[in-house]
Formats: C-alpha cells, sequence, structure tokens
C-alpha cells in the first residue's frame, strides 16, 4: 500500500502533530509564569498605580515615614542585595530566617512581603515560589528605577514576630 490508496497514513500522524504542537504552545506560557526567568518583583505598573492613585487623592511623599521593624521572631539576615544603590540587573535576591533567639523555627506560612511606597503592596504571592526552606532565594529579579522599600515580615513557631525594612535605589 502506498500513501496514496491509504489518506489515513499521512493523516493520522499529521493530525497527532498539529494537535501535540498546539498542546506545547498552550504550555509554554503556563509553564514559563510559574519560574520565569526573571523575577519582576515589583512592576512599572505597580509604580504607575500607586502615582496614580496618589495623584487623584492629592498626596505627595515628602520622606519616608518611620517604620518600625520587629525583633521577638525570627532572625533575618538580607544577604542580597545588601541596600543602598543597585546599578546593575538583574539582582540576586538571598534571605535567610534563623531562629529566634530562644531557638523558635521560622514559620515560613506567615513570611509576608509589602512594598511600601504611597501604599503597601503585598507581593507574598510573587515571592512564595522562591521560598526554599527558611530562605527565599532568586537568581535573578529586576526593578523599575527609583527608590523602593520592602518590608519582610515572619513569625517563629511560638508566634513572636520579626520584620525588617529594605531600602535601595535603582539607578
Amino acid at each position: 500500500m502506498n500513501a496514496h490508496s491509504n489518506p489515513s497514513g499521512i493523516f493520522l500522524p499529521v493530525l497527532f502533530g498539529l494537535v501535540g504542537g498546539l498542546f506545547i504552545a498552550a504550555a509554554v506560557p503556563v509553564f514559563s509564569q510559574m519560574h520565569p526567568d526573571v523575577l519582576h518583583l515589583i512592576t512599572n505598573e505597580d509604580i504607575g498605580r500607586q502615582e496614580q492613585t496618589a495623584k487623584e487623592k492629592g498626596l505627595t511623599e515628602v520622606g519616608r515615614s518611620m517604620i518600625l521593624e520587629l525583633k521577638d521572631g525570627p532572625q533575618i539576615e538580607v544577604v542580597r542585595p545588601g541596600g543602598g544603590e543597585i546599578g546593575q540587573q538583574p539582582v540576586e535576591i538571598d534571605v535567610v530566617f534563623n531562629p529566634s533567639k530562644d531557638g523558635a523555627e521560622p514559620n515560613m506560612p506567615s513570611l509576608k512581603v509589602r512594598y511600601i511606597k504611597f501604599f503597601t503592596i503585598d507581593i507574598t504571592d510573587r515571592v512564595k515560589p522562591y521560598v526554599e526552606g527558611h530562605r527565599i532565594h532568586v537568581t535573578q529579579a529586576e526593578f523599575p528605577k527609583g527608590e523602593h522599600t520592602v518590608e519582610i515580615y515572619v513569625e517563629d513557631s511560638n508566634g513572636k514576630a520579626s520584620s525588617k525594612v529594605v531600602e535601595f535605589k535603582v539607578i
């Protein structure tokens, strides 16, 4: 039998190839969103919404308000970036959560990460895929240019809380 006398001999492999290609094309965007190559922890859209809302409400930023850091819970160590100025992007983010002074372990489900500007934006869900044990580790993250304040909050297994504020400027 040749291909002309049996059309299904060509049709079925082509059909399966097309269906398989469509499945892969549909799956790629879903999988690439799960762990993108570069994490945009704070987006230009976040900044734009903040500025638009502030403009609508007649707010101006005249200085950073004092944010009280809590220190009764786990010890929060920001290994990278260390704050200050960031010039070259993407940057590595490495935050380690050590036991509290009394030895209580960090309770990672209590983790909250907030971006603070005119208003706070909870960015915990953006960070959670990068939590590994008692650590946040992002190999490549990018931020819009400007000044940024991020607050990291976590409790220990006894319910005692700690928070750390990281301020940096992207040039």
